[in-house]
C-alpha cells in the first residue's frame, strides 16, 4: 500500500484514484447478483484486512431468517469456485459458503467521537453484457468475464468508491474520531440484503449513516444531489397455486385449472384501483405454469411486486392484491401459498444532514452543480438501514452522484464515467470530517 498520509481528503483520494479505477474493473470483470457475490466479498475482506480494519463476515451480518430467495446448491458451489479460481483466496470466503456475501470492515481512531457508517452495495444484475466494440469495456479489456451476469446498475463503482474511502481511513487514522464503520452489503437487486443485515443489529450502533448512487437522474460529471426524495415502498411475493390435473379433453371437469387461477389473479392485479394519493403500482414480473398441450396445469408460480409513494399506499396495495389472489383461489377452487420475498418503505434524509451536505458540497472544486432536489422514483434497501438509525436516534443521508450513464440502467450497454468513483469518496470523506469536527 502507498501511502499519502497528512494531505487533505482531496489530494489522498486522488492520489489512489488510479488503482480504484482498476479495482472497479476487476470486479466489473467477475460479476455475481444476489447471495453469490463471492468475488466481491473476498476482494474487499482481503483489503480491508491489508488496511488493518477488523472483519465481520458470514452468518455474523447475514441472519439466515432475512436471506430471501437463496439460490440453489447448485449455483452456490458453481459461483464460490469461479471466485476461488479467479483468485480469490479462501480464508477470506469460506465464512460466505452458502450465500452468506457481504462483509462489514471497523476502524476505530484513537480519539473519543460518534460511530460513523458507509453502505455500499456489491451485488451485479443478471444481465448479458454487450460485446461489441463500442461498449467500453469490451475495448479496454474489462467485459463480464461470466455469462449472463453484469454490474449493469454501477455497484462495481460503489464498491470501489468505498474501499478508495476505506483506504483513505486507514492511511488517517489518527484523525478518525470515534469509529468508521463499512457496510459492504450483498443482494441490494433483489432488496433483502440490508434486512438481513439490520436484523443482525449492525447498525443499531450508528449515529450517522451515509450511502449513495451513481446515475440515476443526474447524467452529468460533477453534479450531486442530496435532498434525494421519492424513494418508493415495496413488496415482493411468490405465489403458487395448486390444483389437480386432468385430461384437457376426456374430463375436464375433474381437473382444478391452477393456470387459469393464476390469470385471473394477474388480470385483476392490474385492476386494483390506483391510490389517490400518490404513485401506486403493481407488476407481475414471472408467470410459470403447464407441462403439456393436453393436460390441465395444476400448479402455477408467479412473482410480483407493488409499489407505493408511501408506506401507507403501498400497504393499501399489498391488500388489494392478497384480496384479488385469495378471491382467485377460491373461485377456482384452489390451494393458494403466498411467501414475502423482499421488501423496502419509503423514508426521507435527515434535515441536518441535508444542510451539512450542501455546505461541504459547495466547498469540493469536483462538484460542479448542487441539484436542488432528486426524486428517486423506485425502490433502494437503503431505507431500512436509514429508517433503523434513525428510530435510535441517528441521523441517515442517501446522495446520488451525477455521472453519464450511457445505455441506462440495466440496459447491456451500462458504463459510467469513473470520476464518479473519485468523487464520491472525496464527498464522503469531506463530510465525514464536517460530522466529526476536523
Amino acid at each position: 500500500m502507498k501511502l499519502c498520509v497528512n494531505h487533505s481528503p482531496e489530494d489522498s483520494i486522488a492520489y489512489h484514484y488510479p488503482e480504484a479505477v482498476q479495482w472497479r474493473r476487476a470486479l466489473h470483470r467477475y460479476p455475481q447478483p444476489s447471495w453469490l457475490e463471492f468475488y466481491a466479498t473476498g476482494f474487499v475482506a482481503e483489503k480491508l484486512s491489508e488496511w488493518g480494519y477488523d472483519l465481520l463476515l458470514g452468518k455474523d451480518i447475514i441472519s439466515p431468517e432475512k436471506q430471501l430467495l437463496p439460490p440453489s446448491q447448485e449455483k452456490l458451489e458453481t459461483e464460490y469456485k469461479r471466485a476461488i479460481k479467479a483468485g480469490i483466496k479462501e480464508k477470506f470466503l469460506f465464512p460466505a459458503k452458502g450465500g452468506f456475501t457481504g462483509v462489514v470492515g471497523v476502524l476505530k481512531g484513537s480519539l473519543p467521537g460518534p460511530t460513523v457508517g458507509f453502505r455500499f452495495d456489491i451485488d451485479a444484475n443478471e444481465v448479458m453484457e454487450a460485446r461489441d466494440n463500442t461498449h467500453r469495456p469490451v475495448r479496454e479489456g474489462f467485459v463480464s468475464q461470466i455469462p449472463g451476469y453484469a454490474h449493469m446498475c454501477g455497484h462495481d463503482a460503489h464498491t470501489a468508491m468505498g474501499l478508495l474511502l476505506a483506504l483513505y481511513f486507514a492511511e488517517n487514522r489518527d484523525k478518525i474520531k470515534g469509529t468508521v464503520k463499512f457496510l459492504f452489503q450483498p443482494n441490494e437487486e433483489n432488496l433483502s440484503g440490508a434486512a438481513a443485515m439490520v436484523d443482525k443489529g449492525l447498525v443499531d450502533d450508528l449515529d450517522y449513516i451515509l450511502g449513495g448512487h451513481v446515475g440515476i437522474n443526474l447524467k452529468q460529471t460533477g453534479q450531486i444531489a442530496v435532498n434525494v426524495h421519492s424513494f418508493m415502498a415495496l413488496s415482493r411475493f411468490e405465489v403458487t397455486y395448486y390444483g389437480k390435473p386432468a385430461h384437457a379433453a376426456l374430463r375436464p371437469d375433474e381437473g382444478k385449472n391452477a393456470l387459469l387461477g393464476a390469470c385471473t389473479a394477474v388480470n385483476n392485479l392490474y385492476a386494483i384501483a390506483r391510490h389517490g394519493l400518490g404513485a401506486s403500482r403493481v407488476n407481475v414480473g414471472i408467470l410459470h405454469s403447464g407441462s403439456t398441450w393436453n393436460v390441465i396445469p395444476d400448479k402455477a408460480y408467479l412473482r410480483l411486486e407493488t409499489r407505493g409513494a408511501t408506506n401507507e399506499i403501498n400497504e393499501y396495495m399489498v391488500q388489494r392484491a392478497y384480496q384479488i389472489l385469495e378471491g382467485a383461489a377460491k373461485m377456482h377452487d384452489l390451494t393458494l401459498e403466498i411467501k414475502p420475498a423482499a421488501s423496502a418503505i419509503s423514508t426521507e434524509n435527515s434535515p441536518k444532514m441535508v444542510e451539512l451536505s450542501v455546505q461541504v458540497a459547495q466547498n469540493l472544486p469536483s462538484i460542479k452543480e448542487i441539484v436542488p432536489e432528486c426524486a428517486f422514483n423506485a425502490s433502494e434497501d437503503f431505507t431500512v438501514m436509514m429508517e433503523r438509525v434513525q428510530k435510535k436516534g441517528g441521523e441517515a443521508l442517501y446522495v446520488v452522484f451525477g455521472t453519464p450513464t450511457y445505455g441506462g440502467h440495466h440496459t447491456s450497454t451500462f458504463d459510467i464515467d469513473e470520476t464518479v468513483i473519485k468523487n464520491g469518496a472525496e464527498f464522503f470523506a469531506v463530510m465525514y470530517n464536517a460530522l466529526v469536527g476536523n
